[in-house]
């Protein structure tokens, strides 16, 4: 068995030329003309191999058909280790040479209904690069297609692979090269693709999974768990909003960012100052790319969409003409999100990842973490106070902010606490969010509009019509807010190990089912 270490980065087909001459490269020595590779995967009728998580194909170069079997991989920023066997392929399936014994015998059992499934056809160029005498890889640029019935799909990719050194010595030479080159780490095998052209899946946006931790865990090993875990849901989502028509990609990537941001804040005590703040502002810089472009298509569809459904004309024709001048803006502000192309900061927070000194951490995670909880739930009242006090947008939006990084924190230490208890009050404050969510897109709709005012892409008139007939909606929203805003804050914080220490707990779980009289 061969364990295969190997890093992944998408890139663009008009892009892909580009790699060759790349100076990391070209010092490189190119094993010979680029190798036309066909390859056909099987599997079984029901896919009982793709449900494994186990990929057969036979590849036929121009000298040998090879069998290869390969098992799932464990994946960072595009970084996958996965264990694989490659023999010559005879016209028969044999996998005798496969010395993981539940692999070869769940092959075996399925060998006589496994039928092709879908193909790979990609010209391959490789180059053979030796960094140092302890460091060397491979960088093969892969470009062509993955198909399926009449169903086709581009592939255009740079795999480098290990050859001597450690797993960090990819990242270092991927982020050299990704610092230059329209580059983006990304998880998806070409078997997986095919699987989903096959199974006619779109890729979609990926929402954050629900939180891994223990109270076992210490305070470094729940940063790092959370830390990677962000980090995939930030590279999946990136993959997307370059690549897809989906506008929620681009959403999902702004949110995968603002728990990234929560995350660093929430343990801003334990973390290294450099590593904090360094990552804080990237991490804020990144997501500034795409928020004109969340922000306009939240403008159209919260702002301009009612006004457009109206049957008086007097309320579309406003509407009508800010749209035209949104129109505009969205192509600018979708050229700006071109910059994300170079994926070099997901490479660089992996290997800051992995370098990171923990010394500093506590060693007690809840503690920690009921302390930090109890933190960002004082200055979101503080943060509330203000907002009774000078009821603004500019206070709502800083209020909605201390809430989403709450929020956030909430479910990243559920687990540590009542699970159930701790996102269901996360839940509250996320909806507690959203109430407020419409006075700042109001807010940042109205200063767009008086953007498009003074460049003369609309009247001032237009820009008065449409938030005349916002104005009232959001007076009512935001009383409204307010008045849940004193609910959700004034309640029990799931966090607080005080009531339990003083027996509490156990009587508001007992309150909460249905008590009888007990009569002699």
């Amino acid at each position: 068995m061969a364990t295969e270490i190997e890093l992944k980065l998408y890139c663009a087909p008009d892009d892909i030329g580009r790699v060759g001459i790349h100076p990391l490269i070209a010092a490189g020595v190119e094993t010979g003309p680029a190798k036309r590779l066909e390859n056909t995967y099987y599997d079984t009728p029901d896919l009982a191999l793709h449900q494994a998580r186990i990929a057969l194909r036979v590849r036929k170069t121009p000298t040998e058909l090879l069998q290869t079997v390969k098992c799932a991989a464990k994946s960072v920023a595009g970084l996958s280790t996965r264990p694989e066997w490659e023999t010559p392929y005879a016209g028969a399936f044999d996998f005798s040479a496969v010395d993981a014994r539940k692999v070869r015998a769940f092959l075996d059992e399925r060998q006589a209904s496994l039928v092709p499934v879908f193909t790979t056809s990609f010209e391959r160029r490789t180059w053979r690069i030796d960094i140092s005498r302890k460091i060397a890889l491979w960088v093969m640029v892969d470009t062509g297609y993955v198909s399926s019935g009449d169903r086709v799909f581009p592939i255009s990719e740079v795999e480098l692979e290990l050859v001597q050194g450690n797993p960090e010595d990819l990242l270092d030479f991927a982020s050299a090269l990704a610092t230059h080159l329209p580059l983006v780490p990304h998880d998806v095998s070409k078997a997986e693709r095919g699987y989903q052209l096959f199974l006619q899946q779109a890729s979609c946006p990926q929402k954050a999974l629900p939180s891994p931790l223990n109270v076992k865990h210490s305070a470094a090993e729940a940063f790092r768990i959370l830390a990677s875990q962000g980090m995939q849901t930030w590279q999946a989502n990136l993959m997307g909003t370059l690549t897809a028509q989906d506008e929620e990609f681009v959403h999902q990537f702004r949110v995968s960012l603002r728990r990234l941001n929560s995350l660093l804040k929430v343990f801003k005590p334990a973390l290294p100052g450099r590593f904090q703040g360094r990552w804080t502002k990237r991490v804020k810089a990144l997501s500034q790319i795409t928020g004109d472009v969340r922000d306009l298509d939240v403008m159209r569809a919260g702002i301009l969409e009612p006004m457009l459904q109206s049957a008086d004309l007097s309320v579309r024709q406003p509407a009508e003409a800010a749209v035209a001048a949104l129109d505009q803006a969205r192509h600018e502000a979708g050229e700006q999100v071109q910059q994300l192309r170079y994926g070099g900061p997901v490479l660089l927070f992996a290997r800051d990842l992995h370098d990171l000194d923990t010394d500093d951490f506590p060693k007690n995670l809840p503690r920690f973490a009921e302390k930090q909880l109890a933190g960002l739930h004082r200055r979101a009242v503080k943060r509330l106070a203000g907002t009774l006090k000078a009821p603004t947008p500019e206070s709502a939006h800083r209020f909605r902010i201390a809430l989403k990084h709450l929020r956030y924190s909430c479910e990243f230490f559920a687990p540590l606490f009542d699970n159930a208890e701790m996102m269901e009050y996360a839940k509250a404050v996320a909806g507690l969010q959203d109430a407020f969510g419409f006075i700042n897109d109001f807010h940042v709709a109205l200063s767009r509009l008086q953007g498009w005012v003074k460049q003369d892409a609309i009247t001032r008139e237009t820009r008065e019509a449409i938030a005349a007939w916002h104005t009232p909606h959001a007076q009512t929203v935001l009383a409204d807010a307010l008045h849940l805003a004193e609910a959700v804050m004034s309640r029990c914080q799931p966090w607080c190990t005080e009531c339990e220490r003083r027996g509490l707990t156990g009587i508001r779980r007992r309150i909460q089912h249905d008590i009888k009289l007990q009569l002699d």
